[in-house]
């Protein structure tokens, strides 16, 4: 497979492993009444990103590559909906990511087409998920209100 590729799937598994912690912390520090829902929904986050993290890993090893153990920059807050929004930029550079290797890949190879395009189905759910979450909220990026840290 064209090194081009492999490199680009890398940038896919970087990200996925930045999901993963990103997603672990945000299910650690929400806190108060909305805790038992959000919690849960970005500790589901972190798993369905290692998911893909062990997909990509082993697309790469089979097509000849090494998986990096890299991460991006983890971005952190203890504001809900500031997560909720890290969320969705997340999910929407996933989107990015799995559509720009979909485009290098169409005609060359049918299973690795099918895999992201698995995959990319359900970072997309993500943004609609989140977006509907955050869908006329007050408090959202929308209104003007984001700060961010990252570590």
């Amino acid at each position: 497979m064209d090194q081009t590729v492999i490199d680009k799937l890398n940038d896919i598994l970087r990200h996925e492993w930045t999901g993963v912690a990103q997603y672990s912390q945000a299910g650690f520090v929400v806190t108060g009444l909305m805790r038992e829902v959000y919690s849960d929904m970005f500790l589901d986050s972190a798993k369905e990103s290692f998911g893909h993290a062990k997909k990509i890993g082993q697309k790469i090893s089979a097509l000849g590559g090494v998986p990096t153990v890299e991460r991006n920059p983890v971005k952190q807050s203890t504001d809900l909906t500031e997560l909720l929004e890290i969320g969705l930029e997340f999910e929407s550079k996933a989107v990015a990511l799995y559509t720009e290797v979909l485009k290098m890949v169409d005609g060359k190879d049918r299973p690795l087409v099918i895999l992201l395009e698995d995959i990319l189905l359900e970072e997309q759910e993500g943004v609609d998920h989140i977006s509907l979450i955050l869908k006329d909220h007050p408090g959202s990026a929308a209104s003007g209100k984001s700060t961010s840290k990252v570590g």
